[in-house]
């Protein structure tokens, strides 16, 4: 579970490997239907010593809006342009774009990042299944 100080993990006992595969897909289907309905994410973070608002959302992607105003983008990437996402489980969320210019960007989440990388990567496994593609 996803909290303010970071990721719970919670352990869970399935008799038979079929309820275990009912109880996965369960979870993932009740995640990616939260994705769709949530549909973005709005946090503060710092962005070169600047205080900002990172907007992700699930259609239109990633954007860092300048904080207060909130109406002045500093910089949008659509989803298809995320080469790479990292954090050190701390403060730190580390965005590479794969661009010349500001092609890695590192976010101060003034908090631990790993909710905000996990509601990321819910997102885009809910467009990998939208698109019928399945591993």
């Amino acid at each position: 579970c996803a909290t303010v100080e970071g990721v719970t993990t919670h352990s869970l006992r399935a008799e038979t490997h079929r309820d275990l595969a009912v109880w996965a897909k369960s979870l993932v289907n009740g995640s990616h239907a939260s994705a769709v309905t949530q549909k973005e994410l709005v946090c503060r973070c710092m962005w070169k010593g600047r205080p900002a608002q990172l907007v992700i959302h699930y259609e239109n992607g990633f954007t860092l809006l300048e904080a207060g105003t909130g109406s002045r983008t500093l910089w949008r990437y659509s989803f298809d342009r995320l080469r790479n996402s990292s954090d050190d489980g701390k403060r730190y969320l580390w965005l590479d774009f794969g661009s010349s210019d500001d092609g890695e960007v590192e976010l101060d989440i003034e908090g631990c990042p790993k909710p905000i990388v996990f509601i990321l990567h819910n997102f885009l496994s809910a467009k990998i299944h939208r698109l019928g593609l399945t591993a």
